[in-house]
């Protein structure tokens, strides 16, 4: 289990966190994803919940997701020409993210809940509706920023998607660290 969230924590730091050089992405968001899906299928490996199997579903799309994303930004596809769909990319995948972290942090409750865990479980169901209510906020924020062109609130919706990746990064740890005791 503690490999499991290691590599989840990992993934969403560098989801996050792109690293460049010039204009090449050194480690662009969907090998973060990647490792967030080698870190869900050890998570189903050991316990067989569920959850994470349908987690690693949505990881797949969005790791395809990002994948054409980082393949656009190379080839200098021109975003203003094809606005539409790029607005509904942008969405699909933050929902796909959604998704797929609702359903690992669900097999997660669940395997805490069969394992005595039963504190650890109730007070992660709150976190977690925090974070769906955060993020479902943000984007309906992103919606309307894209829509109008609102450029600051493009830039709030963005600081509020690193800090839920952030507040996730925070869960993750902890649930590892309930392993290395």
């Amino acid at each position: 289990m503690y490999d499991g969230y290691n590599k989840i924590f990992w993934g969403i730091f560098i989801a996050t966190f792109n690293i460049k050089l010039g204009m090449i992405k050194i480690l662009p968001a969907f090998i973060g994803f990647m490792i967030i899906l080698s870190g869900i299928s050890s998570l189903y490996r050991e316990t067989n919940i569920e959850p994470f199997n349908k987690a690693k579903t949505f990881s797949i799309i969005l790791i395809i997701g990002t994948g054409i994303g980082e393949l656009m930004g190379l080839l200098s596809i021109e975003p203003t020409n094809f606005f539409i769909f790029n607005e509904i990319w942008i969405v699909f995948n933050i929902i796909m993210e959604m998704l797929m972290f609702y359903k690992c942090f669900e097999g997660s409750i669940e395997y805490f809940n069969v394992n005595n865990y039963e504190n650890l479980a109730e007070e992660n169901i709150k976190k977690v509706r925090f974070y769906i209510i955060a993020l479902t906020i943000d984007i309906i924020f992103l919606n309307f920023a894209l829509i109008f062109d609102i450029r600051y609130l493009n830039t709030i919706v963005a600081i509020m998607i690193i800090i839920l990746r952030i507040y996730l990064m925070v869960l993750t740890y902890r649930f590892r660290n309930v392993f290395t005791e």
